[in-house]
């Protein structure tokens, strides 16, 4: 039985009682140093009342990922021991586990209650504990089946060593599913049905691998093919992220008992076996895809892994050409952002230019325009006497000559001035044309020099 369990921080350890021995199972990180073990082991001495020499002091260093453990030591030491007055082989240095789980003590006797005129099958059996508990419970019939041979041969030791034949309880060295499917063509059928696989497994005996919290309902729906109406699965796991979904296990009626099957000493729950127990309720229809091999689904699972990393680097690779084209539009963008900047900047200033420029045209020709309308107004003003207008108002005058006189050189200048104006603006008419729009009324009809005298007359 355990009788501490890694209780105290300072001391991470497991100390277990096999008959006179005490074996004590560092589970630390770094592992204990060689002051830290002495005193460890010399407690574990004197409280426990076990002589110093038979105080095994054993490392356990945890398994990264799916790495299995291996042998911990060239020899063995092997002590046979008992549990509840049935006899079992362990051994103390050789491997990382005894043959022997005490965790698994109360869940033993569970089994040996319910199995007295039962057809048990007990896979993943190991060294055949739950199989010599079912033959001391009644079973008719006893099947033990583990892929190791050296396990089977243990197996076979401790139902000799408690009396029972090999005949009625045949232990099996064979692969677990290929004996589960042959057993279902064949036809057999079990009343109870142990089921307590490692956490994972890769065998070099297999091509495959095993997970349990992968494979555990495939695995279930054909174990209900083999139960007989109203027969009992007892499922077992020590794997601490475990979950079970209950709603994906058909034809069951799901009931977890571990705290039912705690087994003394055991304080903490993780790494420890948690343990359900399984009724039928009715058949599951088995497929053809329920029955493929293990070894044909783990390849498809590990071909459907490489697809999956070899799509998720494609999709990395693809999100990292993304990202710097996102970076190099970025940078064309930025880059056209501050060239329509500068063209935008550079457009208002020419707009302030020809603004400005537009303003210097404009008062140019606002001032233009005043000189010009100035010089329309001097045109209006400027009186042309031609000799058959006026010759009535002089005839008789002896001051028409003077006059006449006067106005020739005034007529020359102005001669000179219609010249100089349309040589300047082609668009201004002459001062003749001037005579004929108003003459015609383009610009309104003007009284003549004559009228105005009338007018002056008449006032």
């Amino acid at each position: 039985m355990r009788v501490y369990d890694r209780n105290l921080e300072r001391f991470p350890v497991t100390v277990d009682l096999y008959g006179p021995y005490a074996r004590v199972t560092d589970y630390s990180e770094e592992g204990l140093d060689e002051e830290e073990e002495r005193i460890c082991c010399d407690i574990v001495s004197r409280m426990l009342y076990v002589q110093a020499d038979r105080v095994i002091f054993h490392r356990r260093p945890k398994r990264v990922g799916k790495e299995q453990h291996s042998l911990q030591g060239e020899t063995s030491l092997v002590v046979q021991v008992t549990e509840n007055e049935l006899f079992f082989t362990v051994d103390l240095t050789k491997r990382i586990d005894t043959g022997l789980f005490l965790d698994h003590m109360a869940t033993r006797m569970l089994v040996e209650s319910m199995s007295r005129g039962c057809r048990v099958l007990n896979l993943f059996s190991y060294t055949g504990s739950f199989s010599v508990y079912a033959a001391r419970g009644g079973a008719t019939s006893v099947e033990s089946v583990d892929l190791s041979s050296t396990y089977t041969a243990w197996a076979e030791k401790n139902l000799a060593d408690n009396g029972y034949s090999t005949a009625l309880y045949p232990c099996v060295a064979a692969d677990a599913w290929q004996y589960v499917v042959e057993a279902l063509s064949s036809g057999k059928v079990y009343d109870l049905i142990i089921f307590d696989p490692p956490s994972f497994s890769n065998s070099r005996k297999m091509e495959y691998d095993f997970d349990v919290q992968r494979d555990y309902q495939r695995w279930m729906k054909v174990l209900n093919a083999l139960l007989a109406k109203e027969g009992k699965l007892v499922f077992s796991t020590n794997l601490g992220t475990f979950r079970m979904d209950t709603k994906a296990v058909r034809g069951f009626e799901v009931q977890e008992i571990t705290a039912q099957v705690a087994a003394p000493g055991f304080t903490r729950r993780l790494g420890t076996a948690r343990t359900w127990l399984l009724e039928k309720q009715q058949d599951v229809r088995i497929t053809a895809a329920d029955l493929r091999t293990v070894e044909r689904k783990a390849g498809r699972d590990r071909r459907e892994e490489h697809v999956e990393e070899e799509v998720m680097k494609k999709e990395k690779v693809a999100k990292d050409i993304d990202v710097q084209q996102e970076n190099v539009a970025a940078d064309i963008a930025q880059e056209e952002a501050v060239q329509v900047d500068a063209i935008v900047a550079e457009s208002a200033e020419e707009v302030v230019q020809e603004e400005e420029s537009s303003d210097l045209e404009l008062e140019t020709e606002e001032a233009a325009d005043e000189i010009e309308a100035n010089e329309v107004e001097d045109d209006l003003l400027t009186l042309r006497w031609d000799d058959e207008d006026i010759a009535p108002l002089f005839e008789g005058n002896e001051e028409a000559e003077q006059d006449r006189t006067e106005r020739a050189p005034r007529k020359e200048r102005e001669s000179r001035n219609d010249d100089h104006r349309g040589a300047r603006d082609d668009r201004r008419p002459s001062y003749r044309d001037r005579d004929d729009r108003r003459s015609s009324g383009d610009r309104g009809e003007r009284p003549s020099y004559r009228d105005r005298d009338d007018r002056r007359s008449s006032s």
